[in-house]
């Protein structure tokens, strides 16, 4: 039965009978709904013409204010009062703080986002790390902990947002003691350990490089999939691993092999060995109401695909689906194996003639029968996107590459991969060319920094846009390709005022509450030199750009809270499913976790545009409850800001601008 909230004339309240299931989904919704929704409030001349400002210095992250470094970021509100906060990690964040460490410089930061005391319409930032608790370490109660990313979720369901903070260090830094933990929130943004069985805070886990929540068996409980990168780096690529949250306080269980996630040591071949994970991703890939698992992989290795099988297990689809490489096996250009067969070679040479010779070829170091294998050509992806790119209902991916030009074609370049709504999933991927998503090189000796990557509707107009971190190297910038309602992208970072080079992380978030995408970039020194124009500071600063102009679109915001029972929803949705209908488009979005490499984590909170469209035909919501009940709710006015209860449906709202 799914229930229906109508307004047409006035309000109306019916219920529909039909009790049949889709892709395991109990079509029951068991609100009583009875909130009126609001008045229609339209924008009298939506436009997409937006630009952003750099406020870095207004909200007070600049140098004069709490001076904010860094290049792991997070925005999610940590407090409960509707604003996000930020999260910030710095490169060495794995480190302890040495003790009297000035406060900017150390390696983690929590800054909450307040009201301006000098003008309450304004919002600011203020450092709250010392407050927050967040880098106690436990057993001496003095600052400093370490800490490299964090991902938010609520792990006890008591409506508070905890932390599952990440640390990365290799073996060789036995300097790194902190290991990844859970800190549970009291609602207010201070945070402590949550203590108990935490299998993964194992003294022997090392190089955690990037953690997800998901509730896979939809009882909801959060559950915690972290990825491994080499435990020092070239060396020893490890088991990822998922642990389930067993709904005791503080006790997690590894379920990897149980749930059939086991990889082994050894060759590629079939795509289900040990890898140097760089990023995980948790969503639901198939549409099929259970969420799926991807990692993201370096070293020129496959990417892998985990398909939920019902939430008993998992499945590997990595090769089936095409989500692990491009086709292109064509070796011949780089440059190792051009200079391969200068200094000699072997036959191979004669069957695969070699590219131009780009660099002096003073030592061999091609390994034939390694090198010129599919499993070697595949990429060095940072983060996989999972969103509905084109709004055909099915989620689509996004990898984020590293690439060099020395290598040529046997390493995969950043590609957008459509899923083609089969039931045995596979992806597509368009050309680059064909879509706006290729890059122009000036230089021979080009790099692709990309390692950090989102999807996002900066401009509300309904179509989703695909922003890059293209970080580290020269000549690398932030990239924001505005997708086109012909499904096209064209790159317009400058144009609308951000230039952010060596965009190392990256956000978004609506710091403002007007309704729009605001951004938060990073910005990183690695490779920088004297001789380098775009190292334009001299510390990896972290800015915050405005987005101006988006709010004159029709749009609207949803805040979903699940019940947190036993079976029901985890409190913050994450899993839940949102389809917008506005005429003859359908707009999907799912509610996720962190994910991609150092875990990249957005507000919980879902800003959708509606470009010229006043009122949402119909919204439905497919909450992540062990039945998977739907809440559907007809002629939704534009322009509020609306909170999702899964017990009752719409329960409350506020006004959003409009001109």
């Amino acid at each position: 039965m799914v229930f229906i909230l109508a307004v047409a004339a006035g309000l109306q309240v019916g219920c529909d009978d039909d009790s049949s299931s889709n892709n395991n989904t109990n079509n029951v919704n068991n609100s009583n709904n009875t909130t009126p929704l609001p008045e229609m409030r339209c924008q009298s001349a939506p436009s997409a013409d937006i630009s952003f400002t750099d406020v870095s210095d207004e909200v007070g992250i600049g140098v004069d204010g709490a001076h904010l470094l860094g290049n792991h970021l997070g925005a999610v509100d940590l407090n409960g009062d509707g604003y996000p906060d930020i999260i910030v990690h710095s490169g060495n964040g794995g480190l302890r703080d040495a003790e009297g460490t000035e406060e900017y410089l150390r390696g983690k930061h929590i800054l909450m986002n307040e009201a301006d005391p000098q003008d309450p319409e304004r919002r600011r930032f203020v450092d709250f790390t010392e407050a927050s608790g967040y880098d106690i370490i436990p057993d001496s109660g003095d600052r400093g902990r370490g800490a490299s990313w964090a991902v938010a979720g609520d792990f006890n369901n008591d409506g508070h947002v905890d932390l599952l903070s990440g640390v990365y260090g290799e073996t060789t830094q036995p300097e790194i003691v902190d290991r990844t933990t859970v800190l549970l929130g009291d609602g207010q943004g201070q945070f402590s350990p949550q203590g108990g069985e935490e299998p993964f805070n194992d003294i022997s886990r090392y190089s955690n490089v990037s953690g997800s929540l998901l509730d896979y068996d939809r009882d909801s409980q959060l559950d915690i999939f972290l990825g491994y990168f080499y435990s020092s780096y070239g060396i020893g690529p490890q088991q990822d691993r998922l642990y389930r949250n067993a709904n005791i306080a503080g006790v997690y269980r590894d379920v990897t092999d149980a749930m059939g996630l086991t990889t082994y040591n050894g060759g590629e071949v079939d795509g289900i060995n040990h890898k140097a994970t760089w990023g995980v991703t948790a969503c639901d890939v198939n549409g099929d109401g259970w969420t799926d698992l991807i990692s993201s992989n370096y070293g020129r290795a496959y990417n892998m695909l985990w398909l939920s099988t019902d939430g008993t297990g998992f499945e590997n689809h990595t090769m089936t689906s095409g989500i692990a490489a491009d086709d292109n096996l064509d070796w011949s250009d780089n440059q190792f194996y051009v200079c391969h067969c200068v200094l000699g070679g072997g036959t191979e040479c004669d069957d695969v003639p070699p590219g131009t010779q780009l660099i002096n070829c003073t030592s061999d170091n091609w390994n034939v029968g390694f090198d010129d294998q599919p499993w070697r050509n595949a990429g060095n992806t940072g983060t996989s996107v999972c969103a509905d790119i084109n709004n055909d209902g099915f989620m689509d991916v996004y990898h984020a590459d590293i690439t060099h030009w020395h290598i040529g074609q046997s390493s995969d370049f950043s590609q957008l991969l459509l899923n083609n709504g089969e039931q045995a999933t596979t992806f597509t991927r368009p050309d680059l060319a064909d879509i706006g998503l290729d890059r122009v090189h000036e230089s021979v000796d080009w790099n692709q920094g990309d390692i950090f990557a989102m999807a996002v509707d900066i401009d509300n107009d309904g179509y989703l846009d695909i922003i890059v971190g293209d970080t580290d190297y020269p000549g690398t910038k932030l990239r924001i390709f505005r997708q086109l309602a012909d499904g096209t992208f064209e790159e317009s970072a400058e144009e609308l005022g951000v230039y952010a080079p060596r965009a190392a992380g990256l956000t978004y978030l609506d710091y403002d509450g007007d309704g729009d995408y605001d951004l938060l970039v990073g910005f990183s020194r690695m490779r920088c030199t004297t001789a380098d124009a775009d190292c334009i500071f001299d510390e990896p600063r972290v800015r915050l750009f405005r987005n101006d102009g988006a709010s004159s679109q029709n749009r609207v915001t949803l805040s979903l809270a699940g019940t947190g029972a036993f079976g029901g929803s985890n409190t913050l949705a994450i899993g839940a499913v949102i389809k917008i209908t506005t005429g003859d488009m359908t707009q999907t979005r799912e509610i996720q976790s962190g994910y991609g490499h150092n875990s990249i984590q957005h507000p919980f909170e879902i800003t959708v545009g509606l470009g010229e469209a006043c009122v949402i035909d119909k919204l439905e919501i497919f909450w992540p409850n062990k039945n998977r009940t739907t809440y559907t709710v007809e002629n939704v006015p534009a322009n509020y800001h609306y909170t999702v209860l899964e017990s009752t449906g719409i329960s409350a709202f506020t006004p959003l601008s409009v001109q």
